[in-house]
Protein backbone atom coordinates (compact mmCIF):
# COMPACT_ATOMS: atom_id res chain seq x y z
CA UNK A 1 0.00 0.00 0.00
CA UNK A 2 1.22 3.51 -0.74
CA UNK A 3 0.23 6.73 1.03
CA UNK A 4 0.12 9.99 -0.97
CA UNK A 5 1.78 13.04 0.59
CA UNK A 6 -1.36 15.19 0.44
CA UNK A 7 0.46 18.18 -1.08
CA UNK A 8 -0.06 17.23 -4.72
CA UNK A 9 3.66 16.76 -5.37
CA UNK A 10 3.31 13.03 -5.96
CA UNK A 11 5.48 11.85 -3.05
CA UNK A 12 4.56 8.46 -1.67
CA UNK A 13 5.27 6.56 1.51
CA UNK A 14 5.13 2.79 1.72
CA UNK A 15 3.48 0.73 4.47
CA UNK A 16 4.94 -2.78 4.86
CA UNK A 17 3.19 -6.07 5.65
CA UNK A 18 3.56 -5.37 9.41
CA UNK A 19 1.61 -2.10 9.00
CA UNK A 20 4.73 -0.01 9.57
CA UNK A 21 5.75 3.03 7.60
CA UNK A 22 8.97 2.48 5.65
CA UNK A 23 11.22 5.45 6.36
CA UNK A 24 14.81 6.54 6.37
CA UNK A 25 15.17 9.06 9.16
CA UNK A 26 17.73 11.37 10.68
CA UNK A 27 17.26 12.27 14.33
CA UNK A 28 18.94 14.91 16.44
CA UNK A 29 18.35 16.49 19.82
CA UNK A 30 16.22 19.55 20.51
CA UNK A 31 19.45 21.29 21.61
CA UNK A 32 21.06 20.59 18.24
CA UNK A 33 17.93 21.86 16.45
CA UNK A 34 17.92 25.06 18.55
CA UNK A 35 21.58 25.62 17.67
CA UNK A 36 21.79 24.52 14.03
CA UNK A 37 18.36 25.30 12.60
CA UNK A 38 17.31 28.20 14.83
CA UNK A 39 20.68 29.71 15.84
CA UNK A 40 19.44 30.11 19.42
CA UNK A 41 21.93 28.22 21.64
CA UNK A 42 24.19 30.15 24.02
CA UNK A 43 26.72 29.99 26.81
CA UNK A 44 27.21 32.77 29.33
CA UNK A 45 30.56 32.89 31.15
CA UNK A 46 31.14 34.42 34.58
CA UNK A 47 33.64 34.52 37.43
CA UNK A 48 32.71 36.03 40.77
CA UNK A 49 33.69 36.01 44.44
CA UNK A 50 30.90 36.75 46.93
CA UNK A 51 31.40 39.24 49.76
CA UNK A 52 29.73 37.08 52.44
CA UNK A 53 27.66 33.94 52.87
CA UNK A 54 24.40 33.49 50.99
CA UNK A 55 25.17 36.12 48.36
CA UNK A 56 23.59 36.09 44.91
CA UNK A 57 26.47 36.15 42.39
CA UNK A 58 24.66 35.52 39.06
CA UNK A 59 21.29 36.67 37.73
CA UNK A 60 19.40 36.18 34.49
CA UNK A 61 15.87 36.86 33.34
CA UNK A 62 14.26 35.56 30.13
CA UNK A 63 12.91 38.48 28.10
CA UNK A 64 11.85 36.50 25.02
CA UNK A 65 8.27 37.26 24.03
CA UNK A 66 7.77 33.90 22.32
CA UNK A 67 10.20 31.26 23.65
CA UNK A 68 11.20 29.58 26.88
CA UNK A 69 14.83 29.75 27.95
CA UNK A 70 15.99 26.16 28.51
CA UNK A 71 19.00 25.75 30.83
CA UNK A 72 20.79 22.50 29.94
CA UNK A 73 23.56 22.50 32.56
CA UNK A 74 26.41 24.42 34.10
CA UNK A 75 30.21 24.15 34.20
CA UNK A 76 31.62 25.16 37.60
CA UNK A 77 35.02 25.71 39.16
CA UNK A 78 35.36 26.82 42.78
CA UNK A 79 38.61 28.05 44.32
CA UNK A 80 37.74 26.85 47.87
CA UNK A 81 35.14 24.93 49.83
CA UNK A 82 31.60 26.20 49.52
CA UNK A 83 28.13 25.59 48.21
CA UNK A 84 26.56 26.91 45.02
CA UNK A 85 22.76 26.90 44.67
CA UNK A 86 20.60 27.44 41.60
CA UNK A 87 17.33 29.26 42.34
CA UNK A 88 14.31 29.91 40.19
CA UNK A 89 12.00 32.87 40.66
CA UNK A 90 14.05 35.36 42.72
CA UNK A 91 12.71 38.85 41.92
CA UNK A 92 13.78 42.43 42.53
CA UNK A 93 16.53 44.95 41.89
CA UNK A 94 20.19 44.01 42.03
CA UNK A 95 23.12 45.66 43.83
CA UNK A 96 26.26 46.62 41.83
CA UNK A 97 25.53 44.34 38.87
CA UNK A 98 27.93 43.88 35.94
CA UNK A 99 26.29 43.03 32.62
CA UNK A 100 27.29 39.81 30.87
CA UNK A 101 26.89 38.99 27.17
CA UNK A 102 26.07 35.36 26.30
CA UNK A 103 27.93 33.93 23.30
CA UNK A 104 25.91 32.31 20.50
CA UNK A 105 27.14 28.73 19.90
CA UNK A 106 26.35 29.03 16.18
CA UNK A 107 29.01 31.26 14.58
CA UNK A 108 26.76 31.74 11.54
CA UNK A 109 23.78 33.03 13.51
CA UNK A 110 23.10 36.71 13.96
CA UNK A 111 20.83 36.08 16.96
CA UNK A 112 21.49 37.44 20.44
CA UNK A 113 20.22 36.10 23.74
CA UNK A 114 17.03 37.88 24.79
CA UNK A 115 17.28 38.70 28.48
CA UNK A 116 19.23 40.32 31.27
CA UNK A 117 22.45 38.55 32.31
CA UNK A 118 24.49 39.87 35.26
CA UNK A 119 27.10 38.96 37.84
CA UNK A 120 28.09 40.66 41.08
CA UNK A 121 29.68 40.03 44.47
CA UNK A 122 26.47 40.70 46.41
CA UNK A 123 23.57 41.18 43.98
CA UNK A 124 21.07 40.84 46.84
CA UNK A 125 22.86 43.28 49.21
CA UNK A 126 22.87 47.02 49.77
CA UNK A 127 19.70 48.67 48.47
CA UNK A 128 18.80 45.62 46.37
CA UNK A 129 15.37 44.04 46.72
CA UNK A 130 16.29 40.65 45.21
CA UNK A 131 14.41 38.04 47.25
CA UNK A 132 12.38 34.87 47.01
CA UNK A 133 12.71 31.98 44.65
CA UNK A 134 13.16 28.27 45.16
CA UNK A 135 16.35 26.21 45.11
CA UNK A 136 16.22 23.76 42.22
CA UNK A 137 19.80 22.46 42.39
CA UNK A 138 22.67 22.60 44.90
CA UNK A 139 26.36 21.72 44.61
CA UNK A 140 28.62 21.25 47.66
CA UNK A 141 32.38 21.46 47.36
CA UNK A 142 34.71 20.38 50.19
CA UNK A 143 37.72 22.09 48.60
CA UNK A 144 38.86 23.74 45.37
CA UNK A 145 37.80 21.71 42.34
CA UNK A 146 38.71 21.30 38.72
CA UNK A 147 36.08 22.54 36.30
CA UNK A 148 33.19 20.08 36.25
CA UNK A 149 29.97 19.87 34.23
CA UNK A 150 26.65 19.48 36.03
CA UNK A 151 23.80 18.41 33.77
CA UNK A 152 20.31 19.48 34.76
CA UNK A 153 18.70 16.03 34.48
CA UNK A 154 15.36 17.72 33.97
CA UNK A 155 16.20 20.73 31.83
CA UNK A 156 15.38 23.92 33.70
CA UNK A 157 12.69 25.91 31.90
CA UNK A 158 12.68 29.66 32.46
CA UNK A 159 9.53 31.21 30.91
CA UNK A 160 9.20 34.87 29.90
CA UNK A 161 9.98 37.31 32.76
CA UNK A 162 11.16 34.52 35.08
CA UNK A 163 14.63 34.32 36.62
CA UNK A 164 17.46 31.90 37.31
CA UNK A 165 20.04 32.94 39.91
CA UNK A 166 23.18 31.45 41.49
CA UNK A 167 23.90 31.86 45.20
CA UNK A 168 27.10 31.09 47.13
CA UNK A 169 27.01 29.93 50.78
CA UNK A 170 30.31 31.44 51.91
CA UNK A 171 32.70 34.25 51.05
CA UNK A 172 35.69 31.97 50.49
CA UNK A 173 35.40 30.67 46.93
CA UNK A 174 35.64 32.39 43.62
CA UNK A 175 33.03 30.68 41.45
CA UNK A 176 33.88 30.47 37.76
CA UNK A 177 31.63 28.84 35.23
CA UNK A 178 29.37 29.01 32.30
CA UNK A 179 25.71 28.27 31.92
CA UNK A 180 24.60 26.34 28.83
CA UNK A 181 21.16 27.33 27.50
CA UNK A 182 18.98 27.71 24.43
CA UNK A 183 15.64 29.16 23.47
CA UNK A 184 12.85 26.88 22.30
CA UNK A 185 9.10 27.13 21.95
Amino acid sequence: MHIQDGTGKGYQAEVNAEHRLQVGAVTYTAERHSNEAEGNAYQVLFSQSPTAGDDCIFYMVNSSQTMNLIAEGIWLYVSAAGEVSVKLGAKGTRNSATALTPVNCNAGSGNSADGTFEKGADLDGGSATLTGGSIVSMYKFSAATDTKYFNFEQDIIVPQNQTLTLWCSSASPTVTGHLVFNYHS
